[in-house]
């Protein structure tokens, strides 16, 4: 028997973004604070533009060259805080600038089965779910075997 639900029948509303102008920094603290490791990125009219995680952050962050040419240009200063604050200044970059622009969606009113093929082609756990280009929720992995289960 074939499940006609859609994708906004099963899908969690309460949905966590972030704007696309938020420096990593924010982004970090907003990720930690809310114990989840990546977010959907909407632009400042709420469109889905993307999506970033730590691992995004942790990219930007790794090279450590670069860590040593602003530790020897802010050297003068002498005191190690100021220096290591400046380098967080220096480093502060916008989301726009790290996130993954490829983005796993669905429309809200997608047979759940949309979302299943999706997944499963994609090899991925979650998918945006949207209303034209704004995300109105997630959709995971469990939520699809919570369907399975209730039978």
């Amino acid at each position: 028997m074939t499940d006609t639900r859609s994708v906004q029948d099963v899908m969690n509303p309460d949905i966590m973004t972030v704007a696309d102008d938020m420096t990593t920094d924010e982004l970090a603290r907003y990720l930690t604070e809310r114990e989840i490791s990546g977010a959907p990125v909407v632009n400042s009219q709420g469109y889905l533009i993307g999506v970033v995680s730590m691992t995004d952050i942790g990219r930007q962050l790794a090279d450590p060259s670069e860590f040593a040419s602003v530790r020897s240009e802010f050297y003068e200063m002498g005191d190690e805080a100021i220096v290591e604050q400046r380098f967080l200044e220096e480093r502060a970059v916008a989301v726009r600038d790290v996130m993954t622009p490829t983005v796993h969606q669905v429309p809200a009113s997608a047979p759940i089965a949309d979302a299943a093929r999706i997944m499963v082609e994609q090899h991925i756990h979650r998918l945006v779910v949207t209303e034209g280009r704004e995300p109105v929720g997630i959709i995971t992995s469990m939520d699809l075997l919570r369907v399975v289960a209730e039978g």
